[in-house]
């Protein structure tokens, strides 16, 4: 019995040394780079937190904002903050902002679109006119598609005077053609109609500026993508199962 009894204690000493060999070779120990009382930050942290340093800040001036940063969040947990309704809602704002953000940000990375030399040549022309518009706003969709309720409002501007999205939305229809109905905030759906193009007196100073081809091409092509992105949001929407008190 005994000899059974020193095998056992054989193994468990022989398995607890090697436990130990194969722990220790899995830990990484990082010395300490700064103490902020009870706060320590090692040497990996601190490097990993170089990663966002401002380039106007030396290393020392980095270290130093970290440790007025930590002091400001101790000073803040011992007056119980962190407790509060208030600091909760904040972060779960902050959290839910940011999630948003990371989505919109990688989704509009993700999109591909061409601008047609077309669309150039189009946008050039439009600069040396006046255009006519009608604008129809509606209070629902509902009434857009019935076109009841409707209020009827007459634009005349040049192109260049319009709106970054009106520019847009001219951009894509033709004269006589209207635009699709789209909530705009408070103004409820809007929909709108290009009437004319006139021509502007050439003499005007905003011929004389050179075409800026490049700055167009960008602006077309982000506005392709933000309609893109509107269109993936309104799938998304009308894949969910949504419910409201009515």
């Amino acid at each position: 019995m005994k000899y059974i009894y020193y095998i056992i204690a054989i193994v468990i000493v022989f398995s607890g040394l090697a436990a130990y060999g194969l722990f220790d070779t899995r830990l990484e120990i990082s010395k300490p780079y700064l103490s902020v009382n009870d706060r320590i930050v090692s040497e990996k942290e601190f490097e990993k937190m170089m990663e966002r340093k401002p380039g106007y800040m030396t290393r020392e001036q980095f270290a130093d904002s970290i440790i007025d940063k930590q002091l400001l969040i101790q000073e803040a947990i011992k007056m119980d903050i962190h407790k509060e309704e208030s600091f909760r809602r904040s972060v779960e704002n902050f959290y839910e902002q940011s999630l948003i953000k990371i989505l919109l940000d990688r989704k509009l990375s993700s999109l591909v679109v061409d601008v047609t030399n077309d669309e150039i040549s189009k946008y050039e022309s439009f600069l040396e006119n006046k255009l006519v518009l009608t604008k129809t706003m509606y209070p629902s969709l509902a009434d857009a598609q019935k076109k009841t309720n409707e209020t009827v409002q007459k634009i005349e501007s040049d192109f260049i005077n319009l709106s970054d999205d009106l520019k847009f939305i001219v951009l894509t229809l033709e004269k006589g053609a209207s635009s699709k109905p789209k909530q705009r905030g408070m103004e409820g759906v809007v929909m709108y109609r290009l009437d004319d193009t006139l021509k502007k007196d050439v003499s005007q100073a905003d011929q004389t500026k050179e075409f800026d081809i490049k700055r167009v091409s960008l602006f077309i092509q982000d506005k392709k993508k933000e309609q893109l992105l509107d269109e993936w949001t309104d799938n998304i929407r009308q894949s969910a199962e949504i419910w409201r008190k009515k």
